[in-house]
C-alpha cells in the first residue's frame, strides 16, 4: 500500500492491512520527510519520554506506520485521535498544537495538595543529563545577567557554545557562575528545578577542543557564530520538585 505525502492513512490511525509488516524506520515512503509543527512536537515529546514509535502506537491504539507518518508529514488529525495521541505522550492536545507558547506556564490554581521535595545530587544530575535549555547567571556591573543557553552534560560537566565576542565568553575565565534548569508539566501542575553553582571557562586546549568539535553535538538555537565552547564545572548542585501529596498533611 503506497501513500502519497498529502494523504493520511486513516484518521483513526489504524491500517489493518499493514499489521505485521516491517518495523518503524524501515518502511518506504513516496517522498522525503517534510514535518510540520505538530510533527516536530510529537517527535520531540516521544524522544523526551524515550519511547519508540511502536510503544507510542500501542499506548494510543494506533498503527505504528500512522505514528511515523505523523512525525514525517503535516497532518490534520481528528479530535479523538489527537486526544488519544496526547494521552499516549503524557501531555495535552493543546500542548501538541502549540497552545500557550506565548505565555509563561503556571497559570491557574493547583488542584489537590502539593509540597516541595528536595532532590538528591544523583537525582539532580539525572534530570539535567538529557541536555536542552538552561539559564546561566553571572554578575555584571549593573547587576546579575541571566541568559538562556542550549547545553549538554558530559559526565558531570555542563558544556555549551557561545559567541567568541559575547558577554559570556568575556566573563568565562574560570569565573563563578550559577546555572539553572527547570521543567514544568502544566497539565499535571508539577515540575522540578535544579540549581548548579560552579566555575565557567572556555575550552582552549587544542586536543580537548578537537575532541569537542568531533564528538559533541550541541546546537545553539540563537544561531550565528557560536563556536566558542564553554564548560561549567559544578561545585554544588541542588534541586527541588513539586509533588502531590497522596494524603494531605
Amino acid at each position: 500500500m503506497t501513500q502519497a505525502a498529502g494523504q493520511q492513512p486513516g484518521q483513526a490511525g489504524r491500517i489493518p492491512e499493514l499489521e505485521g509488516k516491517p518495523r518503524p524506520g524501515t518502511w518506504s515512503w513516496p517522498s522525503p520527510p517534510d514535518p510540520g509543527d505538530l510533527s516536530r512536537r510529537i517527535a520531540s515529546r516521544r524522544a523526551e519520554l524515550r519511547l519508540s514509535i511502536e510503544q507510542v502506537a500501542v499506548r494510543a491504539h494506533m498503527n505504528p506506520r500512522y505514528v511515523e507518518y505523523l512525525e514525517r508529514y503535516p497532518a490534520r488529525m481528528s479530535a479523538a485521535g489527537l486526544r488519544s495521541l496526547a494521552a499516549a505522550l503524557e501531555t495535552t492536545a493543546s500542548e501538541l498544537l502549540g497552545a500557550g507558547l506565548g505565555t509563561p506556564p503556571g497559570h491557574g490554581r493547583p488542584a489537590g495538595h502539593r509540597t516541595l521535595a528536595r532532590l538528591t545530587r544523583i537525582e539532580c544530575f539525572e534530570l539535567i543529563a538529557p541536555g536542552g535549555i538552561g539559564r546561566i547567571a553571572f554578575p555584571m556591573g549593573a547587576g546579575t545577567l541571566v541568559l538562556p543557553i542550549n547545553y549538554i552534560v558530559i559526565t558531570t560537566i555542563i558544556l555549551f557554545r557561545t559567541s567568541p565576542v559575547g558577554v559570556i565568553a568575556a566573563y568565562a575565565n574560570d569565573s563563578p557562575v550559577t546555572f539553572e534548569v527547570d521543567r514544568v508539566d502544566e497539565a499535571l501542575q508539577q515540575g522540578w528545578s535544579v540549581l548548579v553553582q560552579g566555575t565557567a571557562g572556555t575550552v582552549t586546549d587544542p586536543e580537548e577542543l578537537a575532541a569537542v568539535h568531533r564528538d559533541v553535538n550541541v546546537w545553539p538555537w540563537a544561531g550565528g557564530d557560536r563556536d566558542t565552547y564553554v564548560r561549567i564545572i559544578p561545585t554544588r548542585i541542588s534541586g527541588r520538585r513539586v509533588i502531590e501529596l497522596a494524603y494531605p498533611a
